[in-house]
């Protein structure tokens, strides 16, 4: 079997990935981050919050992306007037930040730009930022189940 070809830069290379054509120095290259990234955390610890978190984000982001687009379907069904057609497009602009902070939770950091001593001060950020997405999400979803039957009985 033929190896495969090197990814090219740009739209080339992009290709390439998204195919599963790499090279074995691409794969060595990506071997050689994963351990960098497992010296450099300093623990198992680390890495199961790290991890922990994720899933929890990723478990947000669902809820989240699922308000989204009921919102988007319930709003030619409710909104029947031009205030509920603002009210509606604010709680779709807060979900979307809400889900912003959820991306920035499930955000991958090069060893390059995390050192070993910033690893713990980065699972911080992340573990703050999601605490408060999930705040902002359980306060705003019980806004929106209030909102929906005001919108139902306004005149």
């Amino acid at each position: 079997m033929p190896a495969p070809e090197t990814p090219k830069e740009g739209l080339a290379g992009l290709v390439a990935v998204l195919t599963n054509r790499l090279d074995d120095a691409t794969a060595a290259s990506y071997a050689r981050t994963l351990a960098q990234w497992d010296s450099s955390e300093g623990s198992d610890a680390t890495s199961s919050a790290f991890q922990m978190l994720d899933t929890k984000a990723s478990g947000l982001l669902t809820h989240v992306s699922m308000m989204i687009a009921g919102l988007g379907i319930c709003a030619p069904l409710l909104a029947q007037h031009r205030v509920e057609e603002i009210v509606i497009g604010c709680e779709i602009i807060v979900y979307l930040m809400i889900a912003l902070g959820c991306l920035r939770c499930l955000s991958v950091r090069r060893v390059g730009q995390l050192g070993k001593a910033s690893v713990n001060r980065e699972l911080i950020i992340k573990h703050e930022l999601y605490r408060l997405c999930n705040q902002a999400t359980i306060a705003f979803t019980i806004v929106v189940f209030i909102s929906f039957p005001i919108m139902l009985i306004w005149p």
